[in-house]
């Protein structure tokens, strides 16, 4: 079941500016890793080119940093099921 609220319910749940416990805050670098980490359930399978498992990443995201890469490289060649560097497969596996 899909929930909408109402503009009056948005307005009163709504803290603009200063109201707003995390008004010109920002997250470290530390806390969005955890929170990238937490939220992303999908672990990433690595394979060669004669399909035998490598490594198992824990999400996209440390994947792409071992590999310092972006993890929207990462999504476009899991999409394609085209080799990565020319050497690799990747899969999603959804937990």
């Amino acid at each position: 079941m899909d929930k909408t609220h109402t503009l009056e319910s948005l307005k009163a749940i709504s803290k603009p500016g200063l109201l707003n416990p995390m008004f010109n805050k920002t997250y470290s670098l530390k806390t969005i890793n955890k929170i990238s980490l937490s939220s992303n359930k999908q672990n990433i399978e690595l394979y060669n080119k004669d399909n035998e498992l490598i490594k198992i990443y824990i999400n996209q995201v440390v994947f792409a940093e071992e590999l310092n890469t972006t993890k929207y490289s990462i999504s476009r060649h899991i999409k394609s099921d085209k080799f990565f560097l020319n050497t690799y497969y990747i899969r999603n596996i959804i937990n």
